[in-house]
């Protein structure tokens, strides 16, 4: 009775410990491998499926909407999320928790094993009852973090729920706003684990663009880690003040000639950006494991992290002995795995190939990232940037920059349009900016049938 009972307790501090912690990457993790069988106390074992069904279709665990859905189970509920003690223990309890399933399982296997013996005609059978328990008995796990698949029936389950939800208008998001209104109508957003690359060739302004974006994902709430491998951090916040404030950022370089209106820009900017969740790592020479450990320590302190970006990749160090094309692969699938384990995207910034400056045409496709077979099998969106200006300075674009979707496993390819100024990114007419980008016939010059 005093085993049924440390059970019971163990199986309910580890309920509790997945709602005060709710959906952080560790959790999650444990969600993906650990199947519901784990929990031996019946009305565990359906709070543990509620809470799978709702981090599945929401990206969230919260005990107050997953009563709403389990009412039967309220009290219990409500009585796991006090359990606070569990909360720092949880991977702890979750060993013991697949020890005490794996043990379950052996001895229900070895009483098969023993049954079907016993019934038996001949020895061939007894044999054949005792490789039977042999098979099964090798493929038990105990804790060896074994790939729990799910049910088609669960995931239908969840698709339900979350077009009530957002029928009802409480569907807490699936994907990530980057704030550009034309590009989210495009994409529909980003959604948790989606792996994004902003390409570009040099001076188009993949980091402005990076950078727009995460001041408008942080003016939602939400936070965002930020690796900048090639500026250091100052430099990064002096340009986000620069654009918060309406002004270019070479103006911060000369604050003795600051009049009234830009001193009030600069403090302008400061005060927008004074009280948003952005933490930059500037550190150089970081190795993609680096960058994965970092992130997912990072989020696990601050839950409230909803975007990690990275500039650029091909500054992210190769240690692997492979050629050089499959290493940058590995770093992008590594970038991949990040968004997908952590339920974050990933947004990461890639060069261009000089075969772009080759062309007549030198607006960028797919084909023109570096190494571009393995980063565009892992993309879910890709991003090519591009100011017709750079190549053409007296173009009729002049101050526009495209934002051309050339990949999104979700929808169609297709190009949005920004106002590039002082060096900033901001809105513009689509329409106009559309009928100014497209290419311009050339004059031929006029022949006349000679008399």
């Amino acid at each position: 009775m005093s085993d049924v009972w440390r059970n019971e307790e163990l199986e309910g501090a580890v309920i509790g410990a997945m709602f005060l912690r709710g959906a952080d990457p560790e959790v999650l993790e444990i969600i993906s491998r650990l199947p519901d069988s784990a929990f031996s106390v019946r009305q565990y074992r359906e709070i543990y499926a509620g809470i799978c069904r709702q981090a599945r279709s929401s990206g969230v665990i919260d005990p107050v909407i997953l009563c709403e859905a389990m009412p039967e189970h309220e009290p219990t509920i409500l009585g796991a999320g006090r359990i606070a003690w569990a909360k720092s223990a949880l991977v702890f309890y979750v060993s013991a928790l697949e020890r005490n399933a794996a043990v379950r399982d052996a001895e229900a296997t070895l009483s098969a094993a023993l049954e079907g013996i016993r019934n038996a005609n001949n020895g061939e059978a007894a044999m054949a009852a005792l490789d039977a328990a042999k098979a099964t008995m090798a493929n038990i796990d105990a804790g060896s973090r074994a790939v729990q698949a799910v049910h088609m029936s669960d995931l239908l389950e969840d698709i339900t729920n979350k077009i009530e939800a957002g029928n009802q208008g409480k569907e807490t998001g699936r994907s990530l706003l980057t704030g550009i209104d034309e590009l989210d109508e495009k994409t529909g957003g980003i959604d948790l684990t989606d792996l994004v690359f902003i390409a570009a060739r040099p001076s188009m302004g993949k980091t402005e663009l990076a950078l727009d974006i995460v001041e408008k994902v942080t003016g939602q709430g939400h936070g965002v880690l930020l690796f900048s491998m090639e500026m250091a951090s100052i430099q990064i916040a002096e340009r986000m003040v620069s654009a918060a404030g309406g002004m270019p950022v070479s103006k911060l370089k000369a604050p003795e000639r600051f009049n009234d209106e830009e001193w009030g820009r600069l403090f302008g900017g400061m005060e927008r950006l004074a009280n948003r969740d952005i933490w930059i790592v500037d550190a150089t020479n970081l190795t993609i494991e680096q960058i994965c450990q970092t992130a997912t320590r990072y989020q696990l302190a601050h839950p409230e992290i909803a975007l990690v970006v990275v500039d650029y990749l091909g500054l992210i160090k190769i240690n692997s002995a492979n050629r050089h094309d499959l290493a940058v692969g590995e770093i992008s699938k590594g970038l991949k795995g990040l968004a997908k384990a952590n339920k974050t995207p990933v947004i990461a910034l890639s060069q261009l190939s000089r075969g772009v400056e080759s062309r007549p045409n030198k607006r960028p496709m797919n084909s023109d990232m570096k190494n571009s077979g393995e980063i565009e099998a892992d993309a879910d969106i890709i991003l090519m940037l591009y100011r017709d200006e750079v190549y053409n300075p007296e173009s009729p674009a002049r101050g526009i920059a495209e934002i051309n979707v050339t990949k999104q496993r979700n929808g169609e390819p297709g190009t949005i349009y920004r106002r590039f100024y002082n060096g900033h990114f901001l809105p513009v007419d689509q329409d106009q900016a559309r009928m100014l980008s497209a290419p311009q016939p050339k004059e031929q010059s006029r022949r006349y049938a000679r008399a």
